[in-house]
C-alpha cells in the first residue's frame, strides 16, 4: 500500500459513530465497520468487530480492509481479492491487507485500525473476513463521509471579534490597552505567513480594523 494514495483516499465528519454491517456468508461469522466522525487532518481509528464460527476458532482467520472511491462504485465487490484490485486500479488503497483475527472463547473479536484523513469526500470501505485462501466468511462496507477541517479565523476576522470584546467588557484607558494588546497579536498572526506579500495584505488589514476602533 502507498501511504500517500493510502491517506489521500481516506481523506473523512458524520454527528453520530457510523456503522455498517453484511450478513454472514458462512455460518458463524460476521463482521461490522464502523467509525468516528472523519475530519481531514485528524487521525481516527476504524473498528472492525466481529464473529468466528466457536467451533472454528482453533483456525487461523484474516481481516482486510480496502477503500474504494466511491465514483467507481457504492456496493463493495464479493471477496477481498476483487476489493483490493478495484482500489487499486481505481486510485483507492489497500489499508490492511492481511491481518490475524482473533476471538475470545466465545468466537468475538475486533480489530483497530488507524487512519489520517487528508482530503474530504466520501470513500466506500469494504471488510472480509476469509480463510487466508481464497474463500470470503463475511464481509461490511461503510460509506465514510470526510468532512473538511474547519479553517481558523484571519488575523484581522480575530482583531475585529476581540475589539468588540474589548469594548463590551471596558472603557477609556482599559478598553484601549485590550485592543492594542490584541492588535499586536493579531500583527504576529500576519507575520507568521510564508508569503511575503500575504503578510502585508494581512497587516493592513489589521491596521485598518484598529483604527475604526479609536
Amino acid at each position: 500500500m502507498k501511504k500517500k494514495t493510502a491517506t489521500a483516499v481516506i481523506a473523512a465528519a458524520v454527528g453520530l459513530l457510523a456503522a455498517a454491517t453484511a450478513p454472514a456468508l458462512a455460518s458463524g461469522f460476521t463482521l461490522e465497520l464502523s467509525a468516528p466522525p472523519a475530519v481531514v487532518g485528524q487521525p481516527l481509528v476504524l473498528q472492525a468487530t466481529g464473529t468466528i464460527d466457536v467451533d472454528e476458532i482453533g483456525f487461523p482467520y484474516w481481516f482486510s480492509l480496502d477503500a474504494i472511491p466511491t465514483r467507481l462504485t457504492t456496493t463493495c465487490p464479493p471477496d477481498r481479492w476483487e476489493a483490493a484490485q478495484f482500489a487499486n486500479g481505481a486510485g483507492g488503497a489497500v489499508i490492511v491487507l492481511s491481518q490475524r483475527e482473533t476471538p475470545d472463547a466465545a468466537g468475538r473479536f475486533t480489530v483497530p485500525v488507524a487512519v489520517t484523513p487528508t482530503a474530504p469526500g466520501t470513500v466506500l470501505l469494504c471488510g472480509y473476513t476469509d480463510d487466508g485462501m481464497t474463500t470470503t466468511l463475511a464481509r461490511a462496507s461503510l460509506l465514510l463521509d470526510i468532512k473538511s477541517a474547519e479553517r481558523p479565523p484571519s488575523p484581522p476576522a480575530e482583531l475585529r471579534s476581540a475589539i468588540r470584546g474589548c469594548q463590551a467588557l471596558l472603557s477609556g484607558k482599559g478598553a484601549r490597552r485590550c485592543v492594542r494588546a490584541a492588535a499586536k497579536r493579531a500583527r504576529a498572526g500576519c507575520r507568521r505567513y510564508p508569503s511575503h506579500r500575504r503578510q502585508a495584505r494581512c497587516l493592513r488589514k489589521v491596521r485598518k480594523v484598529e483604527r475604526s476602533a479609536r
